[in-house]
């Protein structure tokens, strides 16, 4: 996401990501509108599921540019005694999404 964002990838960030509309207290000023979905098989892509953890992301680590500093800080930040995470272990079962009715 990271990259998306930086240009450094070559993935169009304006065709896949819109800024959010209003900034609250828990996003950082580079944050992106998740897409709505209510299946599973959706809400556990790519963007939807990065989207809400880079959102949370603290404002001075989002604006580091270069991405071998961002990654540090990253890791920084999460390993910090006082920020706890959770591991989140995702399976995807086969969805309605995808399949066709004859």
């Amino acid at each position: 996401m990271h990259k998306i964002t930086n240009g450094q990838a070559a993935i169009p960030e304006q065709k896949y990501l819109q800024p959010v509309k209003r900034l609250t207290r828990k996003n950082n000023n580079k944050a992106y509108q998740r897409p709505s979905g209510r299946k599973d098989c959706w809400v556990n892509l790519f963007f939807p599921n990065t989207i809400k953890d880079w959102n949370i992301i603290p404002q001075n680590i989002v604006t580091i540019e270069e991405t071998k500093s961002f990654k540090q800080e990253v890791l920084n930040h999460y390993q910090s005694p006082y920020i706890f995470m959770t591991c989140r272990i995702i399976y995807i079962p086969p969805c309605a999404c995808s399949q066709t009715t004859a």
